[in-house]
């Protein structure tokens, strides 16, 4: 019932209980269980006495027509959609989704994970309707090498679609971060299946914060489009199809150049640019001073004892004050 009830208040205007209620053929009494539940779970659902509810100016339920009438045509023909209520996570969904024999781009989307997870095993919160849970299947021909950069191209292609909707002041923490107001707003996860020396597949696990208001269980900075308070798009179909739009053609020339004709542009937007940072793997800390990137996406680090070059992996890049 929660999907039709927040169906119902995509319209942007106010609903009284009664009302969801009559449309639906349930009490009023039915409604405000539900939309009690979904307010606890931090959804910033808009209530005022004598009107009743809706939702924050733009908001709207997941919709792959919408985002694909967004799309030019051949875009939205690119790939296999799925778009769920419920999953684990979209990355693992993309996994069981792939053929072998037919390894096709796809999409999943979902509007709420129950296992969501970032990089290095963290929990990844997931709040239903809130945010953006999407993952892609592309299929590579170089394996795990062939993927040096991908994670800062996401990123950079994700900063340029918010910036083409609206949004202003998004940079990128290397390796797989979005900040905003110097606060986690995105993540990237890369999975590689198949050969990692030859044909594979690689799932691009994208997370966005978009109506997230409040959320327990988070250990950092975090914020959201909402939050930001900036006057863009709330409208996740609208945020996915800018996405898009800008990750397939960049995906095509990073297949054939890699990630060097993006390098500037990611450095452009970098958030710790000259700054004090470590770079901890397990019980390692490296410091040094932030100097960008390189043409394969390697952290270039100044460090006291010479310029040190770190690749991806297992890896976390903190300022040097950060516990």
């Amino acid at each position: 019932m929660l999907s039709e009830i927040l169906a119902l208040l995509a319209d942007g205007r106010f609903h009284s209980g009664e009302a969801i209620g009559s449309e639906l053929g349930v009490s009023r009494a039915a409604v405000w269980k539900v939309l009690k539940r979904l307010e606890d779970d931090g959804y910033p659902l808009q209530r005022v006495r004598g009107k009743g509810y809706r939702l924050p100016p733009g908001a709207s339920m997941l919709n792959a027509e919408k985002i694909q009438s967004l799309l030019p045509a051949e875009l939205a023909a690119r790939w296999r959609w799925f778009v769920q209520e419920q999953v684990d996570s979209t990355n693992a969904q993309a996994q069981r989704a792939l053929d072998p024999q037919r390894p096709l781009p796809l999409i999943v989307l979902a509007e709420q994970q129950l296992a969501g997870r970032g990089r290095r095993g963290r929990q990844w919160a997931s709040p239903y309707a809130q945010n953006i849970y999407i993952s892609l299947a592309e299929p590579v021909s170089a394996g795990g090498a062939g993927l040096e950069g991908l994670s800062l191209l996401v990123g950079l292609c994700l900063v340029q679609a918010l910036e083409d909707v609206g949004y202003r002041g998004c940079r990128l923490k290397w390796p797989n971060d979005v900040l905003l107001d110097n606060a986690k707003l995105a993540g990237i996860l890369l999975e590689i299946s198949g050969d990692l020396t030859g044909d594979a597949v690689v799932v691009i696990g994208v997370g966005v914060n978009v109506l997230l208001d409040s959320a327990a269980n988070i250990d950092q900075e975090w914020t959201s489009l909402l939050r930001s308070g900036q006057h863009a798009t709330l409208d996740r179909n609208e945020l996915i199809a800018a996405l898009l739009r800008r990750l397939a053609p960049a995906l095509d020339v990073f297949r054939r150049q890699g990630f060097a004709p993006f390098q500037q542009q990611w450095i452009a937007r970098n958030a710790w640019a000259g700054r004090a940072v470590k770079v901890v793997s397990g019980s390692n800390e490296l410091y040094g001073v932030d100097a960008g990137v390189n043409a394969r996406g390697a952290l270039l680090l100044h460090t006291e004892s010479g310029d040190v070059e770190i690749s991806g992996g297992e890896v976390s890049l903190r300022l040097n004050h950060a516990s």
